[in-house]
């Protein structure tokens, strides 16, 4: 029963430490808050390019060769063979012209109309399509074969793949730097309001360590502080973020969908892991801010 009612009392003066001292704690929160949103938009901009690199990658893991019309069919089995005994290609798959222009007639309705007017019938090529079994390889098997007889071009997007990993890892070092300064300046402000409520109550500490409170309860209420600031700048943060990403989600992923054909994250998939992560970090931020501000000035 002593420990119950010890902890309680605890409980007690925390809140009551940050009402008198509420401006420092308002700060103290905001700041964590403010921390904890460019965390979460950061991670939010590398879990979604994680994703569309990889998804993307799935998808532009292929070369295709354009044959030219007068390639003979000999040619063609030829070089459908040696791709085929290639130890790096996964899949071939060979498109006739007919067959490009089917596709072409199904995937633009409508629109497919302005081929009629070209003269000579069906300009679309017969295409040889080799898919890897690994992204690095695509660049090797581009340039062996591009210079073949029968080949008129070659198409394949591994620069385009690169060029989404170079903005990812820019993103994820950027933002790893700003997270970890806010992550300092928020433990600062922690460290100023403990102490700020530290020195309003030093008589109250001399006459309690008099009687012969222990370290534990005359620290208690002020590691108590920084947790509730972490929970709290932590929920902020929580909301602000997912109602940030909902509204961009609405506003950007029909248009990466049209472009690349990969969709984002849903913000109802990442709710509960972003609070708990959130929670996680702001509750270390406030208790390691207030350990180390204790620590320091409290001389118990």
């Amino acid at each position: 029963m002593k420990i119950i009612r010890q902890f309680f009392n605890i409980v007690k003066e925390s809140f009551s430490g940050i009402w008198r001292n509420r401006t420092m704690s308002f700060t103290s929160i905001i700041s964590i808050a403010a921390m904890l949103t460019l965390f979460g938009v950061v991670m939010l901009m590398i879990l979604n390019l994680n994703g569309m690199v990889y998804q993307t990658g799935e998808k532009l893991d292929k070369v295709v060769f354009f044959l030219k019309d007068d390639a003979s069919p000999i040619d063609v089995n030829a070089f459908i063979d040696e791709l085929h005994n290639n130890k790096k290609v996964k899949k071939v798959s060979y498109v006739s012209r007919e067959e490009a222009l089917k596709e072409f007639k199904e995937d633009f309705g409508e629109k497919s109309k302005i081929l009629e007017n070209i003269p000579g019938g069906n300009p679309l090529p017969a295409s040889i399509t080799v898919e890897m079994k690994e992204l690095s390889y695509g660049k090797e098997v581009e340039d062996k074969y591009k210079s073949l007889p029968i080949v008129e071009d070659c198409n394949y997007y591994y620069d385009f793949v690169t060029q989404m990993m170079k903005v990812q890892n820019g993103v994820k070092y950027v933002g790893a730097g700003i997270v970890l300064i806010l992550v300092l300046v928020s433990v600062l402000i922690i460290h100023n309001t403990i102490r700020i409520a530290i020195s309003n109550r030093r008589k109250e500490i001399s006459i309690m360590k008099y009687l012969g409170a222990t370290n534990t309860y005359i620290r208690g209420p002020f590691l108590i502080n920084g947790i509730i600031f972490g929970i709290m700048g932590a929920l902020i943060a929580g909301f602000i973020t997912l109602k940030l990403y909902e509204i961009l989600f609405d506003r950007l992923n029909p248009q990466i969908c049209d472009i690349i054909n990969v969709d984002m994250i849903s913000a109802l998939s990442i709710r509960v892991d972003l609070y708990i992560i959130f929670v996680c970090i702001g509750v270390g931020i406030g208790f390691f801010g207030s350990l180390f501000s204790t620590k320091k000035f409290l001389d118990v």
